[in-house]
């Protein structure tokens, strides 16, 4: 296979092609921002999620898992990863395309697409790939939403990372109104996350947001 080879749908987690997904998942993802192993195996049945794979020799090589809900405006890419030796071929980027064409459906074609991208504004050992990490993003297309200091609300040892929320549309996006900001976070809160979708960390991160939210 190529490294531009199409995407395919994972839709059981009983088999080979799961724990080759979840080795790169293991290894790729900051352990801090990890969910545990039968959540991604959730993810993988649940109707509201999407997860796709390659392959190259017969193998899992990279992977996105993207949560969809039917009676929302907006989709979430939770994860994209690429296995270390198919790094800084093309893979990521020809992934993400995929995988945000297959978000779009005739009802909804111009699907806003969320990242929860670590930030770069935090002094931290790993702030050099995490600013690379933001220009491979802002290269295809995505904008970050200004002044939001998202809060991971996943559960773990310390504090989460600091974080942005950016946002890829096919129809490029400069601001847009706080109320469906405030849907959005509402939605991953209690669907991604299942947390309460009136946590008081949702008030937090809203609360210096102007109206319209602005993006960069």
């Amino acid at each position: 296979m190529t490294d531009r080879d199409p995407v395919q749908q994972l839709k059981s987690c009983g088999g080979p092609p799961f724990r080759e997904l979840y080795e790169i998942y293991a290894t790729a993802i900051a352990a801090r921002e990890q969910k545990p192993e039968a959540w991604i195996c959730a993810m993988v049945r649940a109707p509201e999620y999407r997860v796709w794979v390659r392959k190259g020799a017969g193998r899992v090589t990279a992977f996105s898992i993207l949560f969809s809900p039917p009676a929302e405006r907006f989709a979430l890419l939770e994860y994209m990863a690429v296995a270390a030796e198919r790094r800084n071929r093309g893979v990521g980027s020809e992934l993400f395309q995929q995988t945000v064409e297959r978000a779009a459906t005739p009802e909804r074609p111009t699907l806003p697409i969320l990242l929860e991208i670590d930030s770069d504004r935090e002094a931290s050992s790993d702030q050099p790939i995490r600013t690379r990490r933001q220009q491979f993003y802002r290269r295809l297309g995505c904008v970050r939403i200004s002044g939001l200091h998202y809060i991971l609300p996943l559960p773990g040892e310390g504090p989460p990372p600091e974080m942005d929320l950016m946002v890829y549309s096919a129809e490029p996006l400069r601001q847009l109104p706080k109320t469906e900001l405030e849907r959005w976070l509402r939605t991953i809160y209690r669907d991604v996350y299942r947390c309460s979708s009136d946590d008081p960390r949702i008030v937090q991160m809203l609360h210096d947001e102007s109206d319209p939210v602005r993006l960069d």
